[in-house]
């Protein structure tokens, strides 16, 4: 099923629904999401059935693809919108991090020291190949919220 990810792109909403797809209203403290389509693909196909109206999208919105095959990673990348590849931690850590909840407020949560906190946050980085917390942040709100 394809489900795109509108973050204040409320206008969108209409135009992607008519077309028979779904869609889900995030929100996110990123500025750079502010006003953007995001949409996981999986397969050619999906891209192939959606491309017409992602350039349609595209006129007026910033529209970000993620472009993912499950089957073809064996090399453990995360690729599940439910999590399904995730520590149960690791997906505690990641709902923190959405909720910008402070460094000393996910510790006490979880439990865990400075230098774990630190250690998670630059394993979860690397087991996804991202940069830096505001891309994984990112990642998740678009990955975690199907």
């Amino acid at each position: 099923m394809t489900r795109f990810h509108l973050f204040g792109a409320e206008r969108a909403r209409r135009t992607i629904e008519e077309a028979g797809f779904r869609t889900n209203v995030l929100e996110s403290p990123l500025v750079q999401l502010y006003d953007s389509i995001c949409l996981w693909v999986r397969k050619a196909s999906d891209l192939e059935r959606v491309l017409p109206l992602v350039n349609e999208l595209s006129r007026q919105w910033r529209v970000h693809l993620i472009f993912h095959d499950p089957k073809g990673s064996g090399d453990g990348i995360v690729s599940s919108p439910s999590g399904a590849y995730l520590t149960q931690r690791e997906t505690e850590f990641l709902s923190h991090l959405v909720n910008d909840d402070v460094v000393k407020k996910s510790l006490c949560a979880m439990s865990i020291s400075h230098s774990g906190y630190y250690k998670m946050l630059n394993r979860m980085l690397d087991k996804l190949g991202l940069e830096d917390s505001a891309q994984l942040r990112a990642w998740a709100l678009i990955h975690l919220s199907v």
